[in-house]
């Protein structure tokens, strides 16, 4: 009898062993353990290169040039515009410089932003360069592994497409590596509302009921 029990004892001691063995050990076929895929951004340098006539003009052309350029650094670009300058003299170093940052405060981009260095060369010519991002697919893989996923772990190609999507439909690729850094607050207008608010005076902008561009409340009791 004890004999029996024994043998049971092993029996049942050997089953349990096999149990967690299959609980624990990774079968043929499993799910491997991948990171979820991601778009990749790459850091890249726009650059533009431009002639200079007379004593620092452009022409029509390389405006129209010169502020579609700024438009994508207006739109995607991150760190200092830096506009490289090589000219007959100074004074035609000044007018430049001048005339860039007038067609950069046009195109919506802070004159702040602009730095410039000059150099005196026969070939007078401009170059402006800044810090641009390119997002990258992840590319998915064509075949999903399917098999034994006792840990529930992730597919390789779980939110593969909608990286792939994003990657793709991003406006600012610099946007998926961090937050753009906000710019500094109005000082004056700041203390302007300030002001008014200590003086006991309203601090919103006054607004004509009767103007044609006021917009009345929607769904009011009045029923105006």
């Amino acid at each position: 009898m004890n004999g029996k029990c024994a043998r049971r004892r092993t029996l049942w001691a050997a089953l349990s062993v096999l149990a967690l063995a299959a609980c624990t050990s990774p079968e043929p076929g499993a799910f491997p353990q991948e990171p979820v895929a991601k778009p990749s951004v790459t850091q890249v340098t726009a650059r533009l290169a431009l002639p200079l006539a007379g004593r620092g003009a452009l022409a029509a052309a390389d405006r129209a040039r010169t502020a579609a350029f700024l438009d994508a650094y207006r739109d995607g670009g991150r760190g200092p515009l830096l506009a490289v300058l090589t000219t007959p003299d100074q004074d035609s170093a000044g007018q430049v410089t001048a005339m860039l940052r007038d067609l950069a405060v046009k195109r919506g981009v802070s004159p702040d932003a602009l730095v410039v260095s000059s150099a005196v060369g026969s070939e007078a010519g401009v170059i402006l360069l800044y810090t641009d991002f390119v997002a990258k697919p992840p590319g998915c893989k064509p075949e999903v592994v399917l098999g034994f996923n006792p840990t529930q772990a992730l597919s390789p190609n779980y939110g593969c497409f909608i990286a792939n999507n994003l990657a793709s439909m991003v406006a600012h690729p610099a946007d998926l590596l961090g937050p753009a850094l906000e710019t500094a607050a109005d000082g004056a207008r700041t203390s302007r509302t300030v002001d008014l608010y200590r003086q006991g005076k309203a601090t919103q902008a006054d607004v004509n009921r009767n103007d044609a561009n006021y917009l009345s409340s929607v769904g009011s009791s009045s029923g105006k």
